[in-house]
């Protein structure tokens, strides 16, 4: 599955999302962006999903022969894309089936921070830093604050220059912070896999 964090794209290991599921995610995509804009183009959807045109076009095909989306044309140039009752209603399945989805993988990112924090805790380390703002840096926290370790201590700093502790770990949230020495940890990195303590 591919993320977009404060405009940074990063890949996470969700032990292995399948192609047909990927088409999943777009074709829902596409019929969001369908149901938001009766006028748009596939030029538009393609920049707002981040996909190719190409692929954009052959996607929409699908839905059309699926008899979701309906096409028609207003001019010989223009076409509009209308959801049909069939649409609506795959549309509503696959926006449950998306936020399940996304709320497994927050699980697991959870549980992966938790593990990693919980690692450094048994080590004897109870302070930490959380580096970074926005969703990434939010969902640190809550992951420090569900574990129930009273004597585990955190707080928040938003900048490198924030950071006034030495006897602290320092949990990277921000792609845009390069990490200063071997008491950074950057959680992207924990998050895909790419690190153990």
């Amino acid at each position: 599955m591919h993320y977009i964090v404060h405009g940074t794209a990063w890949k996470m290991d969700t032990g292995g999302s399948s192609m047909t599921e990927r088409i999943e995610d777009y074709e829902f995509k596409i019929i969001d962006e369908i149901g938001k804009d009766l006028n748009t183009t596939q030029r538009k959807i393609s920049h707002q999903i981040g996909l190719s045109l190409g692929m954009t076009n052959l996607i929409i095909k699908k839905l059309i022969a699926k008899g979701y989306v309906k096409v028609k044309g207003l001019n010989r140039r223009n076409v509009q894309y209308i959801l049909t009752p069939r649409g609506f209603t795959e549309k509503v399945r696959k926006t449950h089936r998306y936020l399940l989805r996304t709320i497994d993988t927050l699980k697991t990112v959870k549980e992966k921070i938790q593990d990693t924090v919980l690692e450094y805790y048994e080590k004897g380390e109870r302070n930490f830093i959380i580096l970074g703002k926005g969703e990434l840096a939010d969902i640190v926290e809550i992951s420090l604050r569900d574990m129930g370790k009273r004597d585990l201590r955190y707080s928040r700093a938003r900048t490198p220059e924030e950071v006034n502790s030495k006897d602290s770990i320092v949990l990277l949230a921000d792609r845009s912070i390069q990490k200063r020495n071997n008491r950074y940890l950057d959680i992207l990195e924990v998050i895909s896999g790419k690190i153990g303590v």
